[in-house]
């Protein structure tokens, strides 16, 4: 049952006192009591929280409840000893209402509560429109959030949801009316791609946007090519080897930045460190203007060990600069393909800081130059030194606890009068423990029970009596011991997982057997002074604890002041509530959960989004992603509810320099403003893996009606003016480039061939026995479609394969054969001989195992063609 403290009488113990806002004091909080308070909501129902809090334990969080609405969600408190803590909450009525205080994780005296009334601010209302707007709802590992740009350059953003694994990748096209489309195909083009970050970013400069799909290396053992995207009018055609990317490595990001300053954009590809110690460890290509790429060796830089990455400008000298992270490794781009190392112009103290998980640029103070917000976290999923992280919410009965995938164990013990119900049942198996069950063990004899992701499981005690001498093997150990206690020991004799979690409903007490990770840890606020950038968190009251997993930015309610939303972790088995700073204009931030964009009790985890005005209606939306969760699309209700109170706003649309056509990459917008200067680059806001191209340029005005002067300067010095533009609505800047429609040329259908592959002597193969030691020619017909040709793509021509699977389809080895010379034709013949050499005969190969013949070309249509024989019967 939950135990509930009723303090009926707080106004009449207070109605007296010299400070009317105090509404409690010397309270006691425990996550098993939850303390309601009678509260008479008035005036104004935006109202700030201030709380003086003294933990006995590690790390604690408390959240305040109004009835039924959660008016702050687990506000972190990293430490034992006192904190003051400070928060911005709106209710959704005056009148009485019943306050309700609870905690988690350690019981918390509460020396002073007050509310007071404020006007200065407004929180932003959101609403999760994913499902009318069209999304898929899935859950999904993602990677570092979405990217968000006009891929077809027809006025609106697109965007991208960036997934990992066995959830692919996914184009949305904006329809205009406040849905999207999703784009025919997959950008994943098998199962478990393992896809990374994707940018955005127009390369031949001709008016769409092409894509830089990053890949991973086979945990390090198979180094990858990134995976481009030409753009041909809304096809998406792999060009990979066209255009000369043909360096592999363990892909993280692609980011689009013009390295030499000549016009086009150049590609900067960001690896993790190769297993082998391959240099350099990052990939910079030239773009040489005909729609090709060239490798260029860049000092310094590409040897960095970070792999998550910024583009920015710190010098305001319109040339990209780029940080890697963490820790901090800081270059300025000196426009000639070479950079300065100028990570010793932060803090000393900051450089060494690990745990940087994602950075946005803002500028905070509204002085011309970009401030950083630095992102920090736990990284749960791969710290091979945090202890299992653990959360207990005895109120809900609910007990969780995400392991660490590495050898070891982790053992506890818990009460429970009733059946108990496991589910939040995540796991994905890593190197050769994929594709095997981590199984369950009940009792003293150790009953089996194997369930997969996602599956439920009830833990009764007839079935789980006792316990087992031996718990030698991998997997979970239940016991019921009588009397109501279980005993629980988790094992691991390798390093077993990527992801492992699952939570336990009808808990009623639980005790561990080890100390459990304090997830928290504090974000950094760094204000640039002039090239030198100074620690300003405390100053500017940036929450010391939490766990964050990234960061966008933008001004969520239009008052001309720049704000964050840092993505919270969460709980274990809840989402909760990402953080959002609203700047209150005097060097400040205020936190606050109370602006709606967010699915508390939704599944997975925190990771990254984007702001941006997806109905361009002049206040910014917001895309987040939740890792091992889903995609949602957040509409700002700002301009929907047309209040009294509500500020004005403009877009400028920046589109491509008049003279040059330079893309809108790197641009800089200037509004001036009753003297006062706003400025803010064409990026992204905030990167970790992917880069957006946010050229729909949001300002909010406050209560200003117009802006004195707009000044748009490309990043080649071109620049277009505005005087005396009234607000609220979009103005376009530069010049838009159509891509050039195809040649429409007649022909008739009945002269067509539509695009093929086919092994012609499939017969010699097929449902025969093939005897190892011996050379099989496969002979292949091909045609590339009536007007298309044969590309290179990421097969580099004709691709002959010889495979092994194991379960799932996951490769064991392949062995390939091209013949490149059939690039450029539209269709032919062609051959390739495998010798089938130092090989397991099928019949015994594990189960699951099979081996396949394959033949696989591009064309240039975006087509990819195969034609496939198996499973193949090899005998001695």
């Amino acid at each position: 049952m939950k135990n509930i403290i009723c303090y009926l009488l707080v106004f009449l113990l207070f109605a007296c006192s010299a400070d009317k806002t105090q509404v409690a004091k010397n309270l006691e909080v425990t996550p098993e009591t939850t303390i309601e308070i009678d509260y008479e909501v008035t005036g104004p129902l935006t109202k700030v929280v201030h709380m003086q809090v003294d933990n006995s334990q590690a790390y604690a969080s408390i959240s305040l409840m109004a009835n039924q609405q959660v008016l702050f969600s687990n506000l972190d408190i990293p430490s034992a000893g006192q904190h003051s803590l400070t928060a911005l909450i709106k209710f959704n009525q005056t009148g009485p209402t019943k306050l309700k205080l609870s905690s988690l994780n350690a019981a918390l005296k509460i020396t002073s509560l007050t509310i007071k009334d404020t006007t200065d601010i407004q929180i932003p209302q959101y609403q999760d429109i994913s499902i009318p707007a069209g999304l898929d709802k899935v859950n999904s590992i993602k990677y570092g959030g979405p990217t968000v740009a006009d891929i077809d350059n027809d006025g609106d953003y697109d965007f991208i949801v960036n997934n990992h694994n066995a959830e692919s990748s996914k184009l949305y096209w904006n329809n205009g009316d406040g849905t999207v489309t999703k784009h025919k195909k997959d950008l994943a083009r098998w199962f478990m791609h393992d896809l990374h970050g994707v940018s955005a970013g127009d390369y031949d400069h001709d008016g769409d946007l092409d894509l830089i799909v990053t890949q991973g290396g086979g945990n390090g053992k198979n180094p990858s090519k990134a995976n481009f995207y030409h753009n041909n009018h809304g096809t998406l055609v792999l060009m990979t080897g066209d255009v000369n990317i043909k360096r592999g490595g363990r892909g993280r990001g692609g980011f689009w930045t013009d390295m030499d300053l000549d016009g086009d954009l150049d590609l900067l590809l960001i690896n993790e460190t190769s297993l082998h110690g391959d240099k350099p460890q990052h990939f910079a290509y030239e773009n040489l203007g005909n729609s090709t790429f060239k490798f260029r060796f860049v000092e310094g830089l590409l040897n960095q060990h970070p792999s998550r990455t910024l583009i920015t400008d710190l010098n305001n000298d319109q040339i990209d600069d780029i940080i890697l992270y963490s820790p901090l490794s800081v270059w300025q781009g000196n426009g000639d393909f070479t950079y300065t190392e100028i990570t010793d112009q932060f803090p000393k103290e900051i450089n060494i800081l690990r745990g940087i998980l994602a950075i946005a640029d803002i500028d905070i103070d509204n002085d011309g130059d970009l401030d950083l917000y630095l992102a920090r976290g736990k990284d749960i999923e791969s710290n091979n030194s945090l202890a299992a992280s653990v959360d207990f919410e005895p109120n809900k009965q609910i007990f969780s606890i995400k392991p660490r995938g590495l050898k070891g164990t982790d053992s506890f013990s818990f009460t429970a009068s009733k059946d108990v119900k496991l589910y939040n049942h995540t796991y994905l198996a890593r190197g050769n423990f994929r594709g095997k069950s981590y199984p369950i063990f009940l009792g003293k004899n150790k009953k089996v029970s194997s369930i997969k992701a996602g599956e439920t499981f009830t833990l009764t005690a007839k079935d789980a009596q006792g316990w087992p001498e031996d718990t030698s093997e991998s997997g979970v150990y239940f016991g019921y011991l009588g009397d109501n206690q279980w005993q629980a020991l988790l094992v691991r004799n390798a390093n077993l997982f990527w992801n492992y979690q699952f939570s336990l409903s009808g808990v009623e007490s639980a005790q561990l057997d080890f100390e459990a990770a304090n997830r928290n840890t504090a974000d950094i606020l760094l204000r640039n002074d002039n090239g030198k950038f100074v620690d300003v968190s405390s100053q500017w009251n940036i929450p010391q604890g939490g766990n964050s997993t990234g960061v966008t930015v933008g001004d969520f309610n239009n008052d001309s002041f720049q704000d964050l939303l840092v993505y919270r972790w969460g709980l274990i088995h809840a989402r909760g509530a990402d953080l959002m700073l609203l700047n209150n204009g005097s060097q400040k931030f205020v936190a606050t959960t109370s602006h709606g964009a967010h699915d508390i009790q939704g599944p997975g985890k925190g990771d990254m989004g984007q702001a941006f005005d997806f109905d361009l209606d002049g206040d910014l939306d917001i895309l987040s992603g939740s890792e091992g969760g889903e995609w949602y699309l957040y509409q700002n209700q700002t301009i929907n509810k047309q209040t009294s109170t509500q500020n004005n706003y403009l877009l400028t649309r920046v589109a491509y320099s008049p003279k040059a056509k330079i893309d809108p990459i790197s641009a800089v917008v200037k509004l001036k403003i009753a003297g006062q200067t706003y400025l803010q680059e064409v990026g992204s806001a905030g990167s970790v893996f992917s880069q957006s191209l946010l050229n729909i340029v949001h300002f909010g005005l406050a209560k200003h009606q117009k802006v004195d002067e707009i000044t748009v300067t490309w990043r080649n010095g071109e620049s277009v003016k505005f005087e005396n533009v009234p607000a609220n609505q979009i103005i376009d800047a530069g010049i838009v480039v159509t891509p050039a429609k195809p040649q429409q040329t007649s022909i008739d259908a009945s002269q067509t061939t539509a695009p093929y592959v086919k092994i012609v002597n499939r017969d010699e193969f097929e449902n025969k026995p093939l005897k190892i030691g011996d050379s099989y020619t496969l002979a292949v017909e091909y045609h590339a479609g009536t007007g298309n040709r044969v590309i290179k793509s990421d097969e580099g021509g004709i691709r002959f394969w010889f495979r092994h699977f194991k379960s799932k389809w996951i490769p064991v080895k392949d062995v390939v054969l091209v013949d490149e010379s059939a690039v450029g034709s539209e269709s032919g013949k062609t051959k390739m001989t495998f010798k089938l050499t130092g090989l397991t005969p099928t019949a015994e190969l594990p189960d699951g195992h099979l081996y396949q013949f394959r033949v696989s070309f591009a064309s240039s249509n975006g087509d990819m063609l195969d034609d496939i024989i198996y499973p193949l019967s090899l005998v001695e």
